[in-house]
């Protein structure tokens, strides 16, 4: 992904949610069959997040290849896709404001970044413990890969604190 200044900013949760609510009329326009989700950091209020907002769609497996083809149709730039997760950002992985997390609706990926959202935003104490880690992850990371995968371990114990696992 290249070299990305990662930088935290104060909450805007009118923002944010502003944002996701229109990327969601684009998505459900593009994909009505899809679930759609804030999810992430800026889906939580108080905390301090990267300003990109991130999208969790969830589509049934017989509508991945569509729903691919359809969101790079629409201008959305493909930044990479494994089994069961494809992403996608917007305006560009060069600019992201938007980052959309294809997965299949209520399956393994999805129930796991659904459940990592409500805890932090019920539990204050694994919010502080998340917030520490990203913050932590800014100053000793250099792209965003590498700030993704600072933070699994404290996403895994957090998940796993509440009965949730791989």
């Amino acid at each position: 992904m290249g070299s990305d200044i990662i930088e935290l900013v104060p909450a805007d949760p009118e923002g944010w949610a502003a944002r996701f609510e229109a990327v969601r009329a684009r998505l459900v326009s593009l994909l009505p069959d899809a679930e759609v989700e804030h999810i992430g950091s800026t889906s939580i209020p108080e905390l301090p997040a990267k300003d990109v907002v991130d999208v969790l769609v969830g589509v049934n497996v017989h509508q991945w290849t569509t729903a691919m083809g359809s969101l790079s149709s629409d201008g959305f730039d493909c930044e990479g896709h494994r089994e069961g997760h494809a992403w996608f950002s917007l305006p560009d992985r060069t600019n992201r404001e938007i980052v959309i997390h294809l997965v299949q609706i209520h399956g393994h990926q999805w129930h796991r970044r659904i459940k990592f959202r409500d805890i932090l935003r019920k539990d204050i104490r694994a919010r502080d413990r998340y917030l520490t880690v990203k913050r932590e992850a800014t100053v000793n990371t250099k792209d965003w890969g590498a700030h993704t995968r600072y933070k699994a371990d404290v996403v895994d114990a957090i998940l796993e604190g509440a009965g949730e696992s791989d």
